[in-house]
C-alpha cells in the first residue's frame, strides 16, 4: 500500500496536471486527485510564489513554475533510480 502523499508530491501532481493542460479548478481536482479544500490550499501556494497564474478563465504554468517543475522531474527521477540501487544493493547483501 503507497502512503499518503506529501506536500511536494501533491504541489507536483497540481503543476504536472497544470502543465498538460487542464486548467479549470474540477480538472486539476479530478486528475490531481483533490478535494476542493486541498486545491484552495494549493493554488493559493502556487499563485503566491509565482508559479502558475489564472488566466482567461483557466491556471497556466508561469516560466518561474516550468523551470520549478524540470527540477521536480529530476528529484523524483533521481528518488526512483536510488531507490532501485539500493534495492539491488539489498538482494546481493541478502
Amino acid at each position: 500500500m503507497k502512503s499518503k502523499r506529501d506536500q511536494l508530491e501533491i504541489i507536483m501532481d497540481v503543476m504536472e496536471v497544470i502543465n498538460d493542460g487542464y486548467g479549470s479548478k474540477s480538472s486539476i481536482m479530478k486528475y490531481a486527485n483533490l478535494s476542493n479544500t486541498l486545491l484552495e490550499k494549493y493554488i493559493s501556494i502556487l499563485t503566491s510564489k509565482g508559479l502558475i497564474k489564472y488566466e482567461d478563465g483557466h491556471y497556466k504554468m508561469t516560466e518561474k513554475g516550468i523551470e520549478l517543475l524540470e527540477k521536480l522531474r529530476k528529484i523524483r527521477k533521481l528518488h526512483l533510480e536510488l531507490s532501485e540501487l539500493i534495492n539491488s544493493i539489498s538482494e546481493e547483501l541478502y
